[in-house]
């Protein structure tokens, strides 16, 4: 019996294009371990699974679709993350009534691409625009819930992608500027790069749940290293980010105080000046995986999303 981690690398590598029509190998081990399986609440829900070719990347790409939804809500995940860590939000989106479509970025999850990799964080953004086409169909009211890194990838979008309007609401957890002792991690790139493709990772207590940082120790999708070019991928976007002039699209940005992962007290104005009609939400003792947060914590953050949600004024002209 083959154990989970040959399962899932089996079931990226037979993954049908999504759309074509083609019968999904049985996922059933894949939506079971990561709780994606939402068809006992939702009856008439449809679920999808498959590849989109992005660039030299295969995404995989998910889709919750209800009847008679009348928006979309977008999830991208966190560096290391994969759409199996983010079923708390595929199960807030379908209650609010929308669809929901998640991707795993490449070089994570089930996409294709040497693990945890990336040359250069447009291929986040090409990522996103190739989703947004491939899911042109469902309902155009659409809302962005990001994590950290995807975070960053989703204001690069905004940023760069020439369609600031794509999304009707646009959402940050703990977004990704600078990471937590960038000044040590850029010397360490600057004399290691060039000698070392990757350094161990060190798997952080980023959450106040035990059972979600055992299960992410555990978990057959994780990698154990970083990459170094991440690390250049990361100081090349930092510099082009910092210089490109404000956006004014809306944004709310929900922080955690406790977070050691990215260096916040410095992020946030920064994050006021790139955009500055940003409403931004401290979140008491919050760490910084939020959407994997303890249930108290997590409670929280859903009720300022959805606040935000309900009142902000879009679509944006």
């Amino acid at each position: 019996m083959i154990g989970p981690a040959e399962a899932f690398r089996a079931l990226a590598g037979h993954l049908p294009a999504f759309g074509d029509g083609r019968q999904l190998p049985d996922a059933t081990a894949y939506f079971d371990y990561y709780g994606l399986d939402f068809s006992a609440e939702y009856p008439q829900l449809q679920h999808r699974l498959g590849y989109l070719q992005s660039g030299d990347h295969r995404l995989a790409l998910q889709t919750w679709v209800q009847p008679g939804a009348a928006g979309t809500v977008y999830l991208v995940h966190g560096y290391f993350d994969h759409v199996g860590l983010y079923s708390h939000l595929v199960r807030y989106g379908l209650h609010r009534g929308s669809n929901v479509v998640a991707f795993d970025l490449p070089g994570h999850g089930l996409s294709t691409g040497p693990r945890a990799e990336i040359n250069d964080f447009a291929e986040y953004r090409q990522a996103m625009l190739d989703v947004l086409a491939a899911t042109a169909e469902l309902p155009t009211s659409r809302q962005v819930i990001a994590q950290s890194t995807g975070g960053a990838a989703v204001m690069d979008f905004l940023q760069c992608a020439g369609q600031p309007e794509a999304f009707d609401a646009v959402v940050l957890l703990a977004p990704l500027v600078w990471p937590h002792g960038w000044r040590g991690i850029h010397l360490s790139y600057l004399l290691l790069h060039q000698f070392v493709d990757a350094v161990p990772r060190r798997f952080a207590e980023n959450s106040q749940d035990p059972g979600f940082l055992e299960f992410l120790r555990t978990d057959p999708l994780q990698h154990d290293r970083i990459p170094t070019c991440w690390v250049g991928a990361l100081r090349h976007w930092l510099k082009a980010f910092l210089a490109r002039p404000p956006c004014d699209v809306p944004v709310l940005v929900v922080q955690g105080d406790n977070d050691g992962t990215v260096d916040w007290r410095r992020n946030l104005p920064e994050l006021r000046k790139r955009f500055p009609n940003a409403r931004i939400d401290m979140l008491p003792t919050g760490m910084h995986h939020l959407v994997n947060e303890s249930r108290p914590v997590r409670e929280r953050m859903l009720a300022t999303i959805s606040d935000y949600l309900d009142s902000a004024p879009y679509p944006v002209p």
